[in-house]
């Protein structure tokens, strides 16, 4: 194996892409389908995978099905499962690259986050959730650990606030997870970030035999459309075999989506400066005092056995305790396997955007504010193997205020 690589770069469509639902679409039984946005990280990492292949050397012949070609790019990129050890992939974020007032600055890249569930209100003026409690008793349907959650919300600002949804830039993000900060209206778009359109496209079955067209089997897609300079940012993290050439991803073109469609990899150099103090962890405190509570917020979808317990595993004599948790509707995830000709399971996953408020006490300030950054710009949500894949990947955030609210 060669050395260890730590490589980010943006995947740029060239031309709508269209990424499909984990369900069948054929024409004539369905007529309308949207396109996944963003695509899972199944679907992510099949195309970085794929589009190392395509830069291997010596050149791999990819329509060799047989046995051992199958092998061969097994012991290279990992099975259709799992990526090989040591691998970690981050993304895919969708993203834009921003070029600077000095046109000798290297420009740079600002990824596009979901909206943290816990962020209430409007696009304007959003407020940021705090845990409400109340002296009265009242019922919970919730069983087991799960007895002692509480509700998170603003009752000052009335009684019909929900999650903003949409996505936020990384200044708002920070602004998110700190409380500190000037929250920007503009930096926050509904349905997809700004520089992501939809793109009606026609289409109309061909009969195979004849070439001419079936009748009863014209179909409708909603495909992406990104601007120029903008993409999927993705980060890869391991040893990588010496066949294999860190160029494929960083200036190549590949493909994505259905049909093959055109796309660009190139290196990515610089991030925004707020995401950096995100994946640093610079934002957190060096010492975090006893009892102090912390968001812990899913950047990707992470599947979860029970949402409301997680496994965080502190170290010995501290302890973790969940107070609230803002999960989301869950999404179905599945997608093909190339490698196999199969499909996967569809499966459900907490959706990214999902937060959890945690309290942590015991050991020291200085063990509580490590463990903080163990968690931040890491997977520590679902299953080992998915977590390489991207899955789980989270943030930490500082802790909302507490209030009392009199029923």
């Amino acid at each position: 194996m060669s050395g260890f690589t730590n490589i980010s770069f943006l995947v740029e469509p060239l031309e709508s892409v269209f990424f499909g639902q984990p369900r069948s679409f054929n024409a004539g039984e369905a007529h309308r389908t949207n396109s996944v946005f963003p695509p899972s990280p199944f679907t992510f990492q099949g195309l970085v995978r794929s589009q190392l292949l395509r830069g291997a050397s010596p050149v791999l012949n990819l329509d060799d099905w047989s046995t051992a070609a199958r092998q061969e790019r097994e012991r290279l990129v990992g099975g259709p499962d799992a990526l090989p050890a040591g691998w970690q992939l981050q993304g895919p974020f969708p993203a834009r690259r921003v070029l600077q007032e000095d046109p000798d600055e290297e420009p740079w890249i600002e990824p596009w986050t979901p909206t943290p569930r816990f962020v209430l209100g409007e696009q304007r003026n959003p407020q940021l959730a705090r845990l409400v409690q109340s002296p009265h008793p009242g019922l919970n349907d919730l069983d087991g650990a799960a007895q002692s959650l509480l509700p998170c919300g603003r009752p000052d600002a009335g009684t019909k606030v929900k999650p903003l949804e949409g996505w936020i830039s990384p200044a708002n993000l920070l602004a998110a997870l700190t409380g500190q900060g000037a929250w920007q209206p503009k930096q926050h778009h509904r349905q997809h970030p700004p520089f992501v359109n939809w793109e009606y496209q026609p289409g109309l079955a061909i009969d195979s035999g004849s070439g001419s067209a079936e009748h009863g089997m014209l179909y409708f897609l909603n495909s992406l459309r990104f601007d120029r300079d903008s993409g999927l940012l993705g980060i890869l993290q391991g040893a990588l075999d010496p066949r294999l050439s860190l160029s494929a991803l960083e200036s190549a073109t590949g493909s994505a989506g259905r049909k093959g469609r055109v796309v660009q990899f190139s290196g990515v150099e610089r991030f925004h400066p707020a995401w950096e103090t995100l994946m640093t962890g610079a934002h957190l405190p060096q010492a975090a005092e006893d009892n102090a509570t912390f968001w812990l917020l899913a950047l990707t979808p992470a599947r979860l056995i029970e949402p409301l317990r997680l496994e965080l595993n502190p170290p010995s004599g501290m302890r973790c305790e969940l107070l609230a948790a803002l999960t989301g509707r869950p999404v179905a995830l599945g997608g093909y396997q190339m490698a196999t000709g199969k499909s996967r399971a569809n499966r459900l996953y907490v959706p990214a955007g999902s937060a959890w408020l945690l309290r942590f006490s015991g050991g020291t300030p200085a063990d509580r504010a490590g463990f903080l950054q163990q968690l931040n710009n890491s997977h520590p949500l679902g299953p080992r193997e998915e977590v390489a894949f991207g899955f789980g990947h989270t943030l930490v955030g500082l802790g909302p205020e507490q209030t009392k609210e009199i029923l």
